[in-house]
């Protein structure tokens, strides 16, 4: 039992160490490249970034959160997968991709924003967050960065893309799934899902 707590210990502070030097260095490169290149779209990956990793460092402690191995590789599975996305020479229909990204960038933020301290990577339970963008969909950031990833992939296509994207939604949904299902037992999160049916798209799924 103590060999297990132990090994649970070293499994969050590896994974937070990993999660929050990965997203520093993310946020940093985006500067970079937003100094580089002025664009609104690297303006909006900062900000984004930028946000993921104060939220992250700044989370509220969780009250419970699960034990299970497989959850935080999923968890991290879902955070990394996006960031393997590559650029294409493919022009035709960059324009519409970018505006869709534009579009996805601004509805990340405001999912973030909702989530405040609330955010992390695994199931866990630091309050019950109703507002926002809460109130439409139960899992908000997910369904913003598929739609991010849509307006990628049509801007850089190729099977390689699209195949991360269908990557990218599994483990989504799969996520969203284990934090239903982690948080099912709390009286408040019940009553939210009783209120709020859809998971990632209103009226759809």
């Amino acid at each position: 039992m103590v060999a297990n707590k132990i090994a649970l210990s070293t499994l969050k502070v590896l994974a937070n160490s990993i999660v929050i030097l990965g997203v520093s260095l993310l946020a940093y490169s985006c500067y970079l490249k937003f100094i580089q290149s002025g664009s609104l779209k690297s303006l909006g990956l900062l900000i984004v970034n930028s946000l993921f990793a104060v939220l992250y460092i700044a989370k509220r402690d969780a009250t419970s959160i699960t034990v299970s191995p497989w959850l935080w590789l999923l968890g991290l599975a879902g955070s990394i997968v996006p960031l393997l996305l590559r650029s294409t020479d493919a022009m035709a229909l960059a324009a519409i991709g970018n505006a869709v990204q534009i579009v996805g960038t601004i509805a990340i933020v405001a999912s973030l924003l909702s989530l405040r301290r609330s955010f992390g990577i695994v199931p866990a339970n630091r309050g019950v967050r109703t507002g926002g963008l809460y109130r439409f969909v139960r899992h908000p950031l997910y369904a913003s960065e598929l739609f991010w990833m849509i307006g990628f992939v049509i801007a850089n296509p190729s099977l390689a893309n699209i195949g991360l994207w269908a990557v990218d939604f599994v483990l989504q949904y799969s996520r969203a799934v284990a934090e239903e299902r982690f948080l099912a037992n709390d009286a408040l999160y019940s009553q939210y899902a009783s209120r709020v049916r859809y998971r990632l798209i209103p009226r759809v799924i």
